[in-house]
């Protein structure tokens, strides 16, 4: 694969706020990126078909049960090629190696985009850069993917969410509905009852949000879903491949014992290239397991279900007793909602590269040392956008609070 390549831009702003200084991807470096990722996803699909036996198979098998219970919704049969259900946002760090995928969330509920669009118009405004000869913009490039997935055709596309996501989401559809196909994005808040449409124009069920939000008020969502279903021509992801967002597939792909056999050299290579070393803790065993045990310092935990950073456990922030006691009680966790006791896995950190970047303030421009982690959003076959912030070399949970949105823009 093709380095990926970022460049800080060093162009000085017209007047403002403070900012960050943009980073610029060519776009043959996108397109590397991009067709490594979608080789990831189809070995994500090959594990799907040919899961593994044992724990993780297993584990697998339950969370496919657990994330097909949608309310009054049964699976949609896959209409399109498989890189069309690509919808997610993998997190990446940059490292010196190039870019490894510490989480795929490969089919999660896509969300945040107000964050990542406005640093990217922020960028394309303060800067001079012509958003007409810059990509990247990630409401525009999810427009692009709805108009591609309808064929250009009009259709309407159903958002179900909570209340408490209203202000978030009116703003995006309002963008979205901006398009010369006559395609309408609506939103369904759980609890109340979805208007009659016609059944003429195809209306596809987008899951703005998980499986998890909709349990926490499943009889809101029933009624919702409910009086909507009878409209719907399917879905624009399917729902069984919820699934995948899963940090169990890193762990199964990672390990050449359970790698499906069928992978293809694309796939392996994208497997071998963008995941860090990854590993269940049960699968730890003799040397592994020493190493990990004494170089805590290269080691991270992660829950296989854990959400927005919440259980993730960094080796360098802890003392060796307290580290080699979680390796050995994790394992015995307590079941999770879907019955299944919640894997734990540990993975290789990864070291973020050291970019020079540079902060406008008060008409002074400071240069900062600093990691990227970047959130490359995958819509479709394609790579439509960046969410990228800067990364402490020394994790900390801040980095998870507070991350400081950088514009990333590409040719």
């Amino acid at each position: 694969m093709t380095p990926f390549v970022v460049s800080p831009v060093a162009l000085p702003p017209r007047p403002g706020a403070p900012c960050w200084a943009p980073v610029t991807s060519p776009m043959e470096s996108v397109r590397a990126l991009e067709g490594a990722l979608v080789s990831l996803y189809r070995a994500h699909l090959a594990v799907l078909a040919d899961p593994p036996d044992g724990e993780l198979g297993d584990a697998i098998a339950a969370m496919q049960r657990f994330y097909a219970d949608w309310p009054y919704l049964a699976d949609e049969p896959r209409r399109h090629p498989p890189e069309m259900h690509l919808f997610g946002r993998p997190d990446i760090v940059l490292s010196n190696d190039g870019p490894k995928v510490v989480e795929t969330n490969f089919d999660t509920a896509v969300s945040g985009y107000e964050k990542p669009d406005a640093a990217w118009c922020l960028a394309a405004e303060r800067f001079d850069m012509d958003p007409a000869a810059w990509g990247g913009r990630p409401l525009a490039g999810l427009r692009n993917h709805f108009e591609h997935l309808a064929g250009r055709k009009p259709c309407f596309v159903h958002w179900v969410r909570t209340v408490a996501a209203a202000p978030e989401c009116e703003p995006i559809l309002a963008f979205l509905n901006e398009n010369g196909c006559g395609i309408q994005h609506i939103a369904h808040y759980a609890g109340e009852p979805a208007p009659a449409f016609s059944k003429l124009v195809p209306s596809y069920l987008h899951r703005a949000c998980t499986l998890y939000t909709v349990n926490r008020h499943r009889a809101r969502f029933e009624r919702t879903l409910r009086s909507l279903v009878p409209f719907l021509h399917g879905a624009t992801v399917p729902l069984g491949l919820s699934v995948l967002q899963s940090k169990l597939f890193l762990a199964c792909l990672s390990d050449p014992r359970t790698r499906p056999p069928a992978l293809t050299p694309d796939e392996i290579h994208a497997v071998e290239t963008l995941i860090p070393p990854t590993r269940t803790l049960r699968q730890l065993y003799g040397a592994e397991w020493e190493r990990v045990c004494r170089s805590r310092g290269d080691f991270v935990l992660k829950r296989s279900d854990s959400h927005e950073g919440r259980h993730v456990v960094f080796g360098c922030n802890l003392p060796q007793e307290e580290w080699e006691n979680l390796l050995r009680n994790l394992p015995e966790s307590r079941p999770g909602p879907d019955g299944v006791p919640p894997i734990w896995l540990v993975q290789e950190r990864v070291r973020p590269r050291e970019y020079s970047l540079l902060e406008y303030r008060e008409a002074r421009c400071v240069e900062r040392r600093s990691g990227l982690s970047c959130s490359p959003y995958m819509f479709g076959p394609h790579l439509r956008g960046f969410e990228t912030w800067r990364l402490p070399f020394v994790p900390n949970h801040e980095m998870l609070e507070e991350p400081n949105h950088l514009g990333h823009l590409f040719r």
